[in-house]
């Protein structure tokens, strides 16, 4: 584990994320996680119904929401994420529903399977590492010609205002972990965090101690070195450079800091 790796896992070890409250089946399939989990499957061209029977690759799983979502709809999961507290709730939340999800502590870079999997996503974890390419690019080797793979990431540009708000966290805070969720409950909630997904949803985004930000273009061009065809993204983006720039200065201006891309491995 790497300098990044463990001050990043340090932070969701004390605060795993996303901890979304999901109560009831309902709370996993409908409602807000479903509207979230539509998006990313469309960006694949995918409905939930399409995962029964394929083998799905969870990277950066988290506390498992996403990889029981793909479960409940019949697909074979294998999820993996570094965070221990992460995947104790994450198999706690499968063992609430039934659920079979493989579970792994382990980091991309370093995980090894003989399985080659018909979907891959991974979302919101890349930025958090020392060298998100090369752990992309071990993703794009377990995809099966034919099978997708999703990324999540920051924007370059949508995200601009939020490293500002960032920066300025960190001027006045420090390095410490609490003592940032302390300034950010006074400066920017005005209040005490109420709860367990609130303080996560904080943490992760106001907290954490390392990110990296990424355009259009250059997952575009990761795409291409891994012999991957873009199929979709959201918000919607065209593949043009020119085009794609546009797209993101609209970004900028609606601070949509967070995209999905996703391509098919040919």
């Amino acid at each position: 584990m790497d300098k990044i790796a463990r001050s990043v896992n340090q932070l969701y070890e004390r605060y795993p994320y996303p901890s979304l409250p999901i109560r009831n089946e309902r709370d996993l399939v409908n409602k807000l996680h479903a509207n979230v989990m539509s998006k990313i499957l469309a960006t694949a061209g995918l409905e939930p119904g399409s995962l029964s029977g394929k083998e799905v690759l969870d990277a950066g799983c988290g506390t498992g929401e996403k990889s029981c979502y793909f479960s409940y709809y019949g697909a074979r999961v294998t999820a993996l994420d570094l965070c221990n507290s992460s995947l104790a709730k994450g198999r706690k939340l499968a063992e609430k529903f039934n659920l079979e999800v493989e579970f792994n502590q382990c980091d991309i870079a370093g995980f090894t399977t003989e399985k080659r999997f018909d979907h891959i996503f991974g979302i919101g974890v890349l930025h958090h590492t020392s060298d998100p390419y090369t752990r992309f690019r071990v993703l794009s080797d377990l995809c099966k010609p034919g099978g997708t793979v999703t990324v999540g990431l920051y924007n370059r540009y949508g995200r601009l205002t939020h490293r500002v708000r960032r920066m300025w966290i960190k001027l006045n805070a420090g390095e410490d972990i609490e003592r940032r969720i302390s300034f950010v409950e006074r400066r920017i909630y005005g209040r005490k965090l109420k709860n367990t997904h609130e303080q996560a949803y904080a943490a992760d985004k106001y907290v954490n101690p390392y990110e990296s930000y990424h355009s259009v273009g250059e997952v575009l061009d990761w795409f291409n070195k891994n012999n991957i065809t873009y199929i979709g993204s959201h918000p919607h983006t065209r593949k043009g450079n020119v085009q794609a720039f546009y797209s993101q200065l609209k970004w900028l201006l609606k601070r949509n800091g967070f995209f999905i891309m996703s391509g098919r491995k040919n």
